[in-house]
């Protein structure tokens, strides 16, 4: 029997990452290495190798955590898309969320946390590479309106096979 009151999830509290919460920033993305259908590295990474890439993160660039019941459940980074002075206003992003936290909205939360962030730090353009396998990535890009830009075709190689890659762009 239910009382008739809709039970709603509480969004997560986005904050800006800290050296403290690299542990579980490499264990949600391990998660993702081990799925084998959002990242390229093809073995775990460790906690001391996402030192230097978290520092690399200041601003204009950043990396910001989802929290929910005092646990890191999702990340979001915005980096640079190319070195080359030429595209300093185009960015690029990833977004993991743990298993366990899939489907509840933290990757939407952090999606829109970073398009604002994007925007106050000037940035013109943001891109995004999604492997053509990852379907919940996809569906959720296209539901906030990014354009598919470029189908790139069995440019990832994983486990023996080649695999086509879609790249996504916002203007903002």
């Amino acid at each position: 029997m239910t009382s008739g009151v809709e039970t709603r999830r509480q969004a997560p509290t986005i904050r800006v990452a800290e050296p403290g919460d690299l542990p579980a920033i490499v264990a949600i993305y391990n998660e993702a290495v081990a799925e084998g259908n959002a990242t390229c590295d093809l073995s775990a990474v460790a906690v001391d190798a996402r030192v230097a890439w978290l520092e690399d993160h200041r601003d204009p660039y950043g990396v910001w955590v989802a929290e929910a019941d005092g646990e890191v459940v999702g990340w979001v980074a915005l980096s640079a898309y190319d070195d080359k002075p030429c595209f300093s206003r185009t960015g690029s992003i990833t977004t993991y969320v743990s298993r366990a936290a899939r489907r509840r909205g933290v990757a939407s939360s952090l999606r829109r946390h970073l398009v604002e962030e994007a925007r106050a730090r000037g940035f013109h353009a943001l891109v995004s590479r999604v492997w053509a396998t990852n379907d919940a990535s996809i569906a959720m890009i296209r539901r906030f309106g990014w354009e598919e830009v470029a189908h790139l075709r069995e440019v990832v190689e994983y486990d023996g096979r080649f695999i086509d890659c879609h790249l996504f762009q916002t203007v903002l």
